[in-house]
């Protein structure tokens, strides 16, 4: 027996727990402490979702985050009307799920606080902003229809980077991407893709940026919705398309950004498909105003050639052609000549 499989055997034939029998006795420790039970805490709801059983938010305060699940039946008994930035009071447990190996707070009473101060301070910077014509359309810059350099803003280590980079090259290898290593989570993330749109922007041989990342909370994607990468955006000379956690438009970075897409995948394929965009908008309007206007030169000219021909039939005499005439003369001439012959008797 090999050494390895001696090692597996000696250690299967200890305590080694299959992952149901450990979440098992997780669970079993928070349902049995009392002191996660029944406990009230004061935080922000963010990414909240429901469906037809259940409400599904975070609990937030700052960096530190709490997922939580509110019946649907339960909420509807409640006099309260949660939303992404109502600061709330939740009374509840906290429960473990064995399933999925997650710990949320089942919360059976919620007190509405009033606005959250991280939403509050979110919404006072998107209403300075958009005061300082930031959001404008006619400060968007339109991304070149043939980039041949793309610059990319994100985490080496996330998936959006291999997104992006996929959607470009499956329709046009030909396109070189530079990747930006940038931390896109937590308090450093700011100033990490701010520089690094900066350093892109300073080359003059990048086309386009995308600024992306994955899906997250809305805590970590707060990164995108701070002043320093607004301004990072605003300030650049190179267009900037951004593709920020499957989101809609609802980061303030989208709002800065000369193109907002969804995903970083749709990022990848709006730079690519710019081409066909410029084709279908720029080069096929002019083909077709050409095809009209020959279309047009060939009526004119046709037109101008029927009536040339009118003209010269309107400048022929009425009655028969010319040579019905000439062919007349000539032969009242062969007969006076023929009776003159006769009279004189040459014939």
């Amino acid at each position: 027996m090999a050494d390895a499989e001696r090692e597996v055997d000696d250690v299967l034939s200890g305590n080694v727990l299959s992952v149901q029998e450990l979440n098992d006795r997780i669970a079993s420790v928070v349902q049995d402490t009392p002191a996660l039970n029944g406990v009230r805490c004061i935080g922000e709801v963010t990414d909240l979702h429901q469906n037809s059983t259940a409400l599904y938010f975070t609990l937030t305060d700052g960096d530190a985050e709490l997922p939580c699940m509110l019946w649907a039946n339960r909420y509807q008994k409640m006099d309260a009307d949660l939303e992404d930035g109502t600061e709330v009071i939740l009374e509840g447990d906290i429960d473990y799920w064995t399933e999925g190996g997650k710990i949320d707070l089942k919360p059976w009473e919620v007190i509405v606080v009033g606005d959250g101060d991280q939403a509050a301070a979110v919404e006072r910077l998107r209403s300075e902003l958009e005061e300082r014509g930031w959001f404008d359309d006619e400060q968007k810059q339109r991304p070149p229809a043939f980039p041949e350099r793309v610059g990319v803003v994100t985490s080496l280590r996330g998936d959006a980077r291999y997104d992006i980079q996929n959607a470009i090259h499956e329709q046009d290898p030909t396109v070189d991407i530079l990747v930006k290593d940038a931390t896109v989570q937590g308090s450093e993330s700011p100033t990490s893709i701010a520089n690094g749109i900066h350093h892109l922007d300073r080359s003059e041989d990048v086309d386009a940026i995308i600024v992306g990342r994955g899906g997250g909370s809305d805590s970590n994607l707060q990164a995108f919705n701070t002043e320093r990468v607004s301004e990072a955006i605003f300030t650049a000379n190179t267009p900037i398309v951004t593709a920020i956690g499957h989101t809609d438009d609802r980061l303030i970075a989208d709002q800065v950004a000369d193109v907002a897409t969804i995903t970083p995948t749709a990022a990848g394929e709006y730079i690519v498909n710019s081409r066909e965009e410029f084709l279908a908008g720029e080069v096929k309007p002019l083909a077709q105003q050409l095809d009209a206007a020959y279309e047009t030169f060939q009526q004119e000219h046709e037109h101008e050639r029927e009536l040339a021909e009118a003209v010269d039939e309107a400048a022929v005499p009425e009655g028969l052609p010319p040579v019905y005439y000439k062919a007349a003369i000539a032969v009242l001439l062969l007969l006076l000549l023929a009776i003159t012959g006769l009279w004189l008797g040459v014939i």
